[in-house]
Formats: C-alpha cells, structure tokens, sequence
C-alpha cells in the first residue's frame, strides 16, 4: 500500500445517494468502510500473513463461485462429503477476522477477493496452489446487487438495479471493475509462470461438477473416487449448502445472523443465465460493448447460459 501518499477520494454515489464512496491505491478502487488507515493496516497483516507450504488459495471476484468452491475443495481434502462447521470467511483474507485462519489446522483451505497485488507476500515462494474461478459478468452482476441489496445495514446500497447496472458496467463497485480484477491476476501467472494456478469457469462446474471436481483433486494433489466426487456434487448443491448453512455452521461474532434469510441471498439461485431476467435489451448492448472493451486481450470468453 501506498501509504506515503494522501489518497485520492472518489465519490460515486449517485443523484438518489445510492452507492458508495472509495480510494484509490495503485490504481485501485478500495472501498471505505471504517477509515482508509484501517483499511491499509488490514492490506498490510494480509500481505504478512504467514502461508504454509500446503495451503490451498481460492481466488475469485465477488459472487463467482467463491462459497461453493470453497466447500467442495475442503470436503476434497477432508475426504468426505460432510459439511466443516466453519465457514469460509474465517479463513478469507481481506475479511475482518481472517487472522482467525491462523488459527486452523493442516491443510486450510483459503479463499479471497483481493486483488493478486495484496496477497501474502510468500505467495510465489510457497508456490501456493491457488484456483482462480471466474463467472459471466452478466450474471455476476445481478448475483452481487441481490446481495448488496439484500444485507443493506451492511453494504449500505438500496437503490434499483438499474441504479447498480451503471455503477457495475464503471467499476464502482466494492471489488471494482471486475476485469481489472481479472487482469491483475493474469498478469501475475505471466510474470510467476511457478505459481500453480488452475483456473475454473462457474459455468462448467455448473454444467459438469464430477468432471471438475476431479479436476480440482488432481491439481491439489488429493486422490479421489468418481463415487466421492459425485457426492461431493451432490452436497454441495445451492439447495443443499444453504441448508448447511442455516443448520451446520458456526455463526461468527461481529458478523450479522445469516439463519433467517441471510443464506437465501447468500445461496440465491446459482443459476446460470439468471440474468436474462434482469437486464433489459438495450443494457445488453451496452454489457456486450463493456465485455468486449474492458476484457480485450485476455482470451477469456464466457458462458451466458
């Protein structure tokens, strides 16, 4: 972090106060939640955190599979298809309480949705098994506002989503402009061709969840039965992960009670396409023409339904 320098203060919230405010820190958009020095003390214990050698790292921007991703990889480790009793934001680097994760036994399973450039700095010494899963931003976006939306005390955002298209197509958004998310992490497997990085797409663990999951054993090195892959499909189905987390999770403190209707925002559909009946033709268009402007030069083409 920059902390040398005043930051720059960006405001876009919009005519009818709906949406947030930000800093900008080497180019990228942090939030602001408590206050900037908070935030930077926290970016700053992440990139100290201390790695050991067997972790597993999720990437991912906000709502592509993160929650999902992260019980299959542990229940993959585990070797069974039982729910842990935690959840994944005890060990999710960038939350309030990730230094918990040091807490967690051998081997944990990390997940977070910072950029690459704030990760732990042993990162590319560890060679740290990272899987990096991405989702059509169409639907990214309606996942998120539902979200945003839904937990108003905490993301502080009522407006329509309308209101939220503009701020996603600009990247002013918590997460920013998800293709310079997107990009800052391919351009760390180019300059760290050792860092072992496997990507996924939401949309093919959707289509085919045995293949993938065994995909994803293989690449942590776990070995596995084509019956346990498929019963770890089977457990982790949106319906059956939100009832896990109404009924086996732990609650942690200082984070709001997700038991009511928290996991149904949480766990909303899970679907892909849902986003057919959100977005209107002409913002269509104008997605269409931001994908394909914002995304240029990655390779990436995504799934829409």
């Amino acid at each position: 972090m920059e902390g040398q320098r005043t930051p720059e203060i960006l405001d876009y919230r919009n005519e009818n106060g709906h949406g947030w405010r930000f800093y900008k820190d080497d180019d990228v958009l942090r939030m602001i939640g408590t206050t900037i020095e908070d935030d930077n003390k926290m970016i700053q214990k992440v990139q100290k955190f201390q790695l050991r050698d067997d972790d597993v790292m999720i990437a991912a921007y906000p709502k592509c599979g993160t929650h999902w991703l992260w019980e299959i990889v542990t229940m993959l480790r585990a070797g069974n298809s039982e729910y842990s009793r935690k959840t994944k934001e005890i060990a999710m680097l960038g939350n309030p309480q990730f230094e918990m994760a040091d807490q967690l036994p051998s081997p944990r399973v990390l997940n977070s949705h910072i950029y690459f450039r704030y990760m732990p700095e042993k990162m590319v010494e560890k060679r740290i098994k990272t899987i990096f899963i991405l989702r059509n931003p169409k639907d990214v976006s309606v996942s998120s506002y539902c979200m945003f939306n839904g937990f108003k005390n905490m993301f502080r955002f009522g407006g329509t989503y309308s209101e939220y298209f503009d701020l996603f197509l600009d990247g002013k958004v918590p997460g920013g402009l998800y293709a310079d998310y997107v990009k800052d992490w391919l351009q760390a497997t180019q300059d760290y061709p050792d860092l072992p990085v496997l990507t996924l797409f939401y949309e093919n663990l959707k289509k085919d969840p045995v293949r993938n999951i065994k995909t994803v054993a293989d690449f942590i090195g776990v070995s596995v039965s084509d019956e346990l892959c498929e019963q770890i499909a089977e457990a982790c189905s949106f319906k059956k992960m939100r009832t896990a987390g109404e009924e086996v999770k732990e609650r942690l403190a200082n984070m709001p009670d997700l038991r009511k209707d928290g996991h149904k925002l949480l766990y909303r559909k899970g679907e892909v396409g849902d986003w057919k009946n959100w977005i209107t033709v002409a913002q269509n268009e104008r997605f269409d023409d931001a994908i394909e402007r914002t995304f240029e030069g990655t390779g990436i083409v995504f799934t829409y339904d």
